[in-house]
């Protein structure tokens, strides 16, 4: 299992994230950190990273993320 780490530029954001997200689910299961909210663990499979990572890249036009690991 690959995990993506994320971090949100505004914790608030937190909630469009999860729903836009949530638009590809089928994609992986993102998890946001209790101990620090800003941060999302998006767990998934190797041979949907490429998916993912184009995914993001839409989804950062409208929340604005910081890939920590990919």
């Amino acid at each position: 299992m690959s995990t993506i780490k994320l971090e949100l530029e505004n914790k608030k954001d937190i909630v469009l994230f999860q729903f836009l997200y949530s638009q590809n689910q089928h994609l992986g299961w993102p998890r946001s950190n209790r101990l620090n909210p800003k941060e999302i663990t998006i767990y998934t499979t190797d041979d949907l990273m490429e998916s993912n990572r184009k995914i993001l890249v839409q989804i950062n036009k409208h929340v604005k993320l910081k890939a920590v690991t990919l």
